[in-house]
């Protein structure tokens, strides 16, 4: 997954000397090896073992407080972002076939006629065989363009326009890969039938109940959060996920509903950061990954976009 006969040609046309790291967790066990070899090729390597959840954290102001000349960011897509390092963008693609499991799953898919394919940076290679295959029974296929990804059909957890963009024209979306993160994450975002074709389980799975519940917990986390008087709004130092204008909206519009609302800021949110501040709810301009953690803060955590709603639930 991480070819450095790929990496070290990159690393030598930016005659780079020392090299900072940055892996997602799922490649922090092929990370060590990976060092070593570029270490055996004649450059210093510094691994970074902070979480790194996509290529909107990419830590190059670190890595030049280090003395490094080029950054390394494996197993994501290049974000867009400006940066002070040269950054070298390895995607680790992952080589599977989904033509085995379209064929077992093929009567669950009788009754959409056009289908639009998504997935992760990893399985990307699935899609042209997903395609292929598709077609030969008879199904129209669509990919989508995203906005902040860098290829047809691909998704981010904060990027959903792949599948949007074709939305009028798809009867269902497929989601190809593993892990529900994003899957569910689309679910909420459009309104036609999402499926999960699982690599991993290899099921087929429709997700429109967890789309209802998520929905449910959705509306509950915003009514309690409608009660709250004292806020917290969250902005990440990362620099894919920093909104501060956004942060200064939300802030605006919680004021002129009556309430106390304080700008908080860290890389990461997490519960023991926010202790000894007065804070009923969170509000989110950061990833969407953090309304994942909601329990662990024992307070609802909403997004800017939510606070429309406390009107309407009195």
């Amino acid at each position: 997954m991480l070819d450095t006969e790929n990496i070290l040609p990159k690393l030598k046309r930016l005659r780079a000397r020392r090299v900072f790291i940055q892996v997602p967790e799922g490649l922090k066990t092929r990370v060590q090896e990976l060092s070593r070899e570029l270490e055996g090729a004649g450059l210093k390597t510094f691994i970074s073992i902070e979480p790194c959840f996509g290529a909107c954290d990419i830590r190059d102001r670190e890595a030049r407080a280090l003395g490094c000349d080029a950054l390394l960011h494996a197993g994501h897509s290049d974000y867009g972002l400006k940066t002070v390092l040269p950054v070298i963008y390895e995607e680790c693609r992952i080589d599977f076939d989904p033509a085995p499991l379209l064929k077992m799953h093929l009567g669950d898919l009788r009754s959409f006629k056009k289908i639009c394919l998504v997935t992760t940076v990893q399985y990307l290679s699935s899609l042209a065989r997903a395609a292929t295959f598709l077609r030969e029974h008879g199904k129209k296929i669509l990919l989508g363009s995203p906005i902040k990804a860098r290829h047809p059909g691909q998704l981010l957890g904060c990027d959903f326009s792949a599948a949007k963009s074709v939305e009028p024209g798809a009867d269902c979306f497929l989601f190809m890969g593993t892990g529900t993160f994003h899957p569910l994450g689309l679910s909420l975002e459009v309104e036609k039938p999402v499926l999960f074709l699982d690599f991993e389980s290899t099921e087929l799975i429709d997700l429109g109940q967890e789309r209802f519940s998520l929905q449910k917990m959705r509306y509950a986390r915003i009514a309690k959060a409608s009660d709250a008087r004292d806020f917290v709004i969250f902005v990440s130092t990362k620099p894919g996920q920093a909104h501060p204008d956004l942060a200064m909206h939300a802030k605006e519009k919680l004021e002129s509903l009556g309430r106390r609302a304080w700008i908080v800021v860290a890389d990461q949110l997490t519960p023991s950061k926010l202790m000894g501040l007065k804070a009923e709810a969170i509000i989110n301009t950061a990833c969407p990954r953090i309304q994942e953690d909601a329990k662990l803060f024992r307070k609802p955590i909403i997004s800017v976009g939510d606070i429309d709603m406390f009107e309407e639930m009195g």
